[in-house]
């Protein structure tokens, strides 16, 4: 934790991730422009279009330019994945070509759990499928705030988490898409039992690293897409809008405000009544299916709407409520870790990783 460790005494930043010597971090060409600070303005301008920075060049760079970083590379996706809207601004859409044979590795709301976020890594060899680009990590949304009782307020564990997931869009800018939650924020508006979560958060990230890194860390959220269309799956974070969005929608999502709140804030009718505009049903789904012209059997991932009252110890819940090739998938617990795995088929895997992981083998160390 970020207090226990000033309270030790110790001089390192707590939440400063220990790279391992031979790790590189690909950067987009973008940074060549921006010269945060001199020596890395010297490393970069010696460098080509791609740009790799060593770890001992990433491991001087400060947390302000490491965020910075991030956001530019979560701007710099491929148009062709992720086409720009009428602004000529990344849109919402993050869109696969169907030629794109990788595994997709989906974590569900993940909500400041750093163990079950490197048990995920490292299960079934998923780091080293990212370092060789064999596979795409998709995070649901939701990655901040800890849910648990009494956990509201705590907020380090928000700022080591993003710091790992920083260095991981950081390090793989083609590998991670980053998808937006409803927790993804510093909003006022954001609140959890009368807690406001959002803004507790963003008076932690000032008290531990500046106003200037609590202000990039709300572009880095306002920067990232919304929606995942792959050939066998579609993912959001919340739901379906209500009676479907089509394709154009979802790049231009900033001028549908509606949509883009239903896509994040959307929950499921449990009670079998006809849905409120917050709630979805199985029509929706079908309509989403049809207006993006997929086929009916295509999967929708979504996370958000953890449904306790429907049982659920594995925190996945498959083909919910009259629903069909639809899953909600929660990775927050404690005591277990469900995430979907699809290679190039609609038969999606969910697997669960191992949370009794040695801390030794993680290089990706965050303490």
């Amino acid at each position: 934790m970020l207090g226990s460790l000033k309270k030790a005494g110790k001089s390192i930043n707590p939440s400063h991730i220990q790279e391992k010597a031979e790790i590189e971090c690909t950067v987009s060409q973008s940074l060549i422009k921006s010269t945060p600070s001199a020596f890395i303005a010297d490393e970069i301008k010696s460098l080509k279009v791609i740009t790799v920075l060593k770890s001992s060049v990433y491991k001087k760079m400060s947390h302000i330019e490491k965020l910075n970083l991030a956001i530019k590379n979560t701007l710099s996706i491929d148009k062709k994945i992720r086409p720009i809207n009428s602004k000529n601004e990344p849109g919402g859409l993050v869109e696969f070509p169907e030629d794109d044979f990788r595994e997709m590795i989906i974590a569900g709301d993940i909500h400041a759990n750093k163990r079950n976020l490197k048990a995920i890594l490292q299960d079934s060899k998923n780091l080293y499928k990212l370092e060789k680009n064999e596979a795409v990590l998709i995070f649901l949304g939701d990655v901040v705030h800890d849910e648990r009782t009494g956990h509201l307020k705590e907020m380090d564990s928000s700022i080591e988490i993003m710091d790992i997931v920083i260095h991981l869009i950081n390090k793989f800018p083609n590998n991670v898409i980053y998808l937006l939650g409803n927790h993804d924020t510093l909003s006022p508006q954001l609140a959890k039992s009368g807690i406001l979560q959002g803004v507790i958060y963003h008076e932690a990230l000032i008290h531990h690293r500046g106003e200037e890194y609590a202000g990039l860390m709300n572009k880095l959220f306002d920067s990232l897409p919304v929606f995942v269309k792959h050939k066998y799956f579609l993912a959001v974070h919340a739901g379906p809008v209500r009676g479907g969005i089509g394709k154009g929608e979802l790049i231009n999502l900033k001028a549908y405000p509606e949509c883009h709140h239903q896509l994040t804030w959307n929950r499921i009718n449990e009670f079998h009544s006809t849905p409120s505009r917050k709630e979805y049903s199985h029509h929706d789904l079908d309509d989403l299916r049809h207006i993006l012209k997929t086929p009916e059997n295509i999967p929708i991932f979504v996370g958000h709407n953890p449904l306790w009252k429907c049982g659920g110890e594995n925190t996945v819940w498959v083909n919910p409520l009259q629903t069909h090739d639809h899953v909600i998938l929660y990775c927050g617990v404690e005591n277990v870790c469900p995430y979907i795995s699809v290679k190039n088929s609609f038969e999606y895997e969910i697997k669960y990783a191992n949370l009794k992981l040695k801390k030794s083998r993680f290089f990706l160390r965050d303490q």
